[in-house]
């Protein structure tokens, strides 16, 4: 008794100087059982496992004048992960198991927006992610083609809503590196343009990144000509009852093809794809569809590489389990045309995606605490 009283005023004493700070400690745990498989010949199909445990920790201390002082660390444990991958100076979506290896940053909030210094998600990913890419679409409409995710050592702004409009940026000075004489100064850029009002929402991106590194010829070498890798995208979404659609149309020009860059089609560097979704809600489920189509995609020289489209559908039932915790079952589809490279987990290795068709049967559940 006298050691669990000692062990009580110790923990007493440890958060007594977080009495007038606020600490939010939160997270979620998506645990899923898939199998994948692909009509390409020579490829077999297998069952996996996807278990995304993710922690983080929010705080905010209101100042004198009114403002905020806020910071978050946000860290995955994901079993895909590992310490070997070595992630990159631009994303460490692929970085190991570490402290903060999806955010930790510091910043101000105030009447005139938030400003966050350090390693940030992409505004613009975290819009596709949040409010287009649902129900099991994210590998079509998150992935092909960004540049980046979460960049480290940049600078991100959030404006407040204007009326409706939004606009948020950010700029990230990559691996901090002193540059190279002749070599071109090295970034990521973007910016993100909103529109919200009721049951309706718009919005329009752009990103470029001038790494240090290019890679076309299949071998990273100094950037010294200051290539760029380039996205865009326009997206809108109504609600009508229970009826929730939402279209979109991507496009990235890959010139530097640096770090962070996903290429979906074997030697090219320019394509586009458009995607179409909707939902339905009734009760405790949800049903969801989203097509998406990929142009064929353009080389170095701009040349079109004929019969490089694609064709990819995903299907999700969501029912809510509780509050917190929701159960779902989805399908997906790829039809690729003979260079085409979609697979049904996204943009795959050529090997089982040219001239295949790919699928992927997956249930699992989501709990968010």
């Amino acid at each position: 008794m006298k050691l669990k009283h000692l062990v009580a005023v110790l923990l007493a004493g440890l958060a007594a100087p977080l009495v007038h700070a606020e600490v939010t400690v939160g997270g979620s745990i998506e645990a899923d059982i898939l199998f994948h498989d692909s009509s390409a010949e020579g490829y077999k199909g297998e069952v996996e496992l996807d278990v995304e445990p993710r922690l983080y920790f929010t705080g905010a201390d209101k100042l004198d004048n009114g403002s905020e002082v806020v910071w978050k660390i946000w860290t995955g444990a994901e079993n895909y992960r590992s310490d070997a991958d070595a992630g990159s100076s631009v994303n460490t979506m692929g970085s190991g198991r570490t402290w903060g290896n999806r955010e930790a940053w510091g910043g101000w909030r105030g009447d005139w927006g938030q400003l966050q210094f350090g390693k940030s998600f992409s505004p613009i990913y975290n819009r596709l992610d949040g409010t287009y890419a649902l129900d099991g679409s994210g590998q079509y409409i998150d992935d092909p083609g960004l540049i980046y995710y979460n960049p480290t050592n940049s600078i991100t702004y959030y404006s407040p809503s204007l009326a409706g409009f939004t606009i948020a940026g950010q700029y990230s000075f990559r691996d901090q590196d002193n540059q190279s004489e002749g070599q071109s100064h090295s970034y990521t850029a973007e910016v993100l343009l909103g529109y919200e009002a009721q049951a309706f929402r718009l919005d329009l991106g752009y990103e470029e990144s001038r790494p240090e590194t290019s890679g076309t010829s299949g071998v990273q070498l100094a950037n010294t000509d200051g290539k760029k890798d380039k996205f865009a995208f326009g997206a809108g979404r109504v609600k009508f009852g229970d009826f929730d659609l939402a279209a979109g149309y991507r496009w990235w020009k890959q010139e530097a093809q640096g770090e962070g860059v996903v290429t979906v089609v074997d030697g090219g560097s320019e394509q586009s794809n458009a995607f179409l979704q909707a939902l339905y809600t009734f009760g405790k489920n949800r049903l969801g569809f989203t097509y998406s189509y990929f142009w064929d995609a353009k080389d170095e020289g701009g040349n079109k590489i004929d019969d490089s489209a694609s064709n990819a559908f995903a299907a999700r039932w969501t029912y809510a389990l509780s509050k917190q915790t929701s159960g779902y079952a989805d399908l997906h589809y790829t039809i690729n045309e003979r260079y085409g490279a979609v697979g049904a987990d996204g943009p795959g290795n050529p090997s089982y995606t040219n001239d295949a068709d790919t699928y992927r049967v997956l249930f699992g559940t989501y709990t968010d605490f």
